[in-house]
């Protein structure tokens, strides 16, 4: 009797070892969650818009936080270049290449990567006669993959940006809610 109690024990150990590990397991993905694209892509555009001095503050901190999270030397790299110009106000073209930065470093993780490089491009491009062959590959794919996106809020603000034609002054407010509109 004394030997099969011995090794029922050893089997309760066992077992409860086993759950013990598949828990830490468990809260170790679960911490870890999903890499932190949206949320820096989502946040780096509110912080264009942020006018209150303390949602700016918030917005830095979190960025901050997120750029840490994402454990990208690219992503701190183009942070780092922002931080320069935040304290006056860093032109679009930083925003749109936090943004950029960001999408190419998770490309796997943000499903519409292609389409946010191929309308960003178009963005970078448009009007520049040394990269005409760019832009026009650029502004061609994404009008072929936004047609297969089937998001008609993005559609209908790519037709407002074309219809622009680098010319309006809401240029840049159009790409970067078209690119929120894309992410989501």
């Amino acid at each position: 009797m004394a030997v099969q109690r011995g090794v029922g024990g050893i089997i309760a150990s066992v077992v409860g070892i086993v759950i013990i590990v598949l828990a830490v397991v468990a809260v170790v993905n679960i911490m870890s969650g999903s890499p932190p694209a949206k949320d820096l892509i989502y946040k780096s555009i509110d912080l264009r818009s942020a006018s209150d001095p303390v949602d700016k503050a918030d917005l830095i901190s979190t960025i901050d936080d997120l750029v840490a999270q994402a454990e990208s030397d690219e992503i701190k790299d183009q942070w780092d270049r922002m931080m320069q110009c935040l304290s006056t106000s860093c032109p679009d073209e930083a925003y749109l290449d936090m943004v950029l930065v960001t999408v190419a470093t998770f490309e796997e993780d943000v499903p519409e990567s292609a389409l946010l490089i191929n309308i960003i491009a178009t963005s970078k491009y448009w009007g520049d006669a040394e990269h005409l062959l760019d832009f026009s590959k650029a502004m061609s794919m994404a009008n072929e993959q936004l047609q297969i996106v089937e998001n008609r809020k993005a559609e209908k603000l790519w037709e407002d940006i074309v219809e622009c034609n680098n010319a309006c002054p809401e240029k840049n407010d159009l790409y970067f809610e078209l690119i929120k509109a894309i992410v989501q």
